[in-house]
């Protein structure tokens, strides 16, 4: 078995020459032990190879660390799989990367999970993406966070998921600044 201190003594490089299959075996320490310089390193290949109990065993900073590229790798089942802890890792400009696809993944307690900073960074298209039932998990406080812009991007399907409650959490102003096909979606 690889211990903490053999994951320590090795590249990015050498990591990515693991099998998948090998890779994908570590268990919780190993993974834990990663740096952030072997997780920026490690291959979109090494990545995809993972699955959610893999994914589980990083930790929020090493989940931060991810590119964009490397975060893309991720399939959409591994990317909601991400705890609370883990998503709270995550930058805005990882944030402002995720594909369509991952936004179409994800589900109410996913949406629970991102800060308002990071609903902030999405736009149009991927809060557009989403859901109807992710789009009305988001909370108060996230809803308020919402740009005119971001909002201007729901679609009469998302409008037509709120509840009178959902409603009510929109300021006057985001109320005021929707479209009159989304106003007529509630």
């Amino acid at each position: 078995n690889i211990t903490t201190t053999d994951i320590a003594t090795l590249s990015a490089t050498q990591l990515n020459a693991l099998s998948v299959t090998n890779f994908s075996a570590f268990d919780s320490a190993p993974i834990g032990a990663l740096t952030t310089t072997q997780v920026q390193g490690l291959s979109v290949t090494s990545l995809r190879g993972l699955n959610t109990t893999d994914i589980a065993e990083f930790s929020s900073t090493q989940v931060g660390a991810l590119s964009a590229t490397q975060l893309g790798a991720f399939s959409t089942t591994n990317f909601s799989a991400l705890d609370s802890a883990q998503v709270a890792g995550l930058t805005t400009t990882q944030m402002a990367s995720l594909s369509t696809t991952m936004m179409r993944g994800l589900n109410e307690t996913d949406m629970t999970e991102f800060s308002t900073t990071q609903i902030g960074a999405l736009n149009q298209t991927q809060l557009g993406s989403l859901t109807s039932t992710a789009f009305a998990a988001l909370d108060t406080t996230q809803v308020q966070a919402l740009t005119v812009t971001q909002l201007r991007g729901m679609t009469t399907t998302q409008v037509g998921g709120l509840t009178t409650s959902d409603v009510l959490e929109f300021t006057s102003t985001q109320l005021g600044s929707l479209a009159t096909t989304q106003l007529g979606a509630f």
